[in-house]
């Protein structure tokens, strides 16, 4: 049976905390294209293709390994588009030396098709990101 792009968006959510990029990219179409419209510095904006979205998650990931994330926490909307879900994403973290905090960091779009994500454009909030994570 294919799953929807609810049960899709459910399952990447899901992995999120692991920062396991290829349990992430497992439900990404071979051709699959991540965008993040309001880059952060350094990072591309667009990656066509699971293999190099896999490889730029494992380096940003890294990147950021201090950072415990204990949880995300998605809200997940259908759209009238079958392909198409928006979640609202916040996520508890922990930064060595610092509380717990819970930040609300992004909005993403979602399109999937049979199955597979064609589409994962990521609103990523950089800034509240970058101080929750580094100060």
């Amino acid at each position: 049976m294919i799953p929807t792009p609810v049960q899709v968006a459910e399952r990447l959510m899901a992995v999120l905390p692991a920062r396991d990029a290829a349990a992430f990219t497992e439900s990404f179409a071979a051709d699959g294209v991540f965008e993040l419209p309001f880059t952060p510095p350094g990072a591309p904006a667009r990656i066509e293709g699971r293999a190099a979205i896999r490889a730029a998650l494992d380096e940003a990931w890294a990147a950021t390994s201090s950072v415990r994330i204990h949880a995300v926490h998605p809200r997940i909307y259908a759209t009238d588009d079958p392909e198409t879900v928006v979640v609202e994403t916040e996520v508890e973290v922990t930064k060595p030396g610092a509380q717990r905090i819970r930040v609300r960091s992004a909005i993403t779009v979602i399109r999937v098709r049979e199955g597979e994500v064609v589409l994962f454009r990521d609103y990523l909030d950089s800034g509240r990101l970058a101080a929750a994570v580094n100060g």
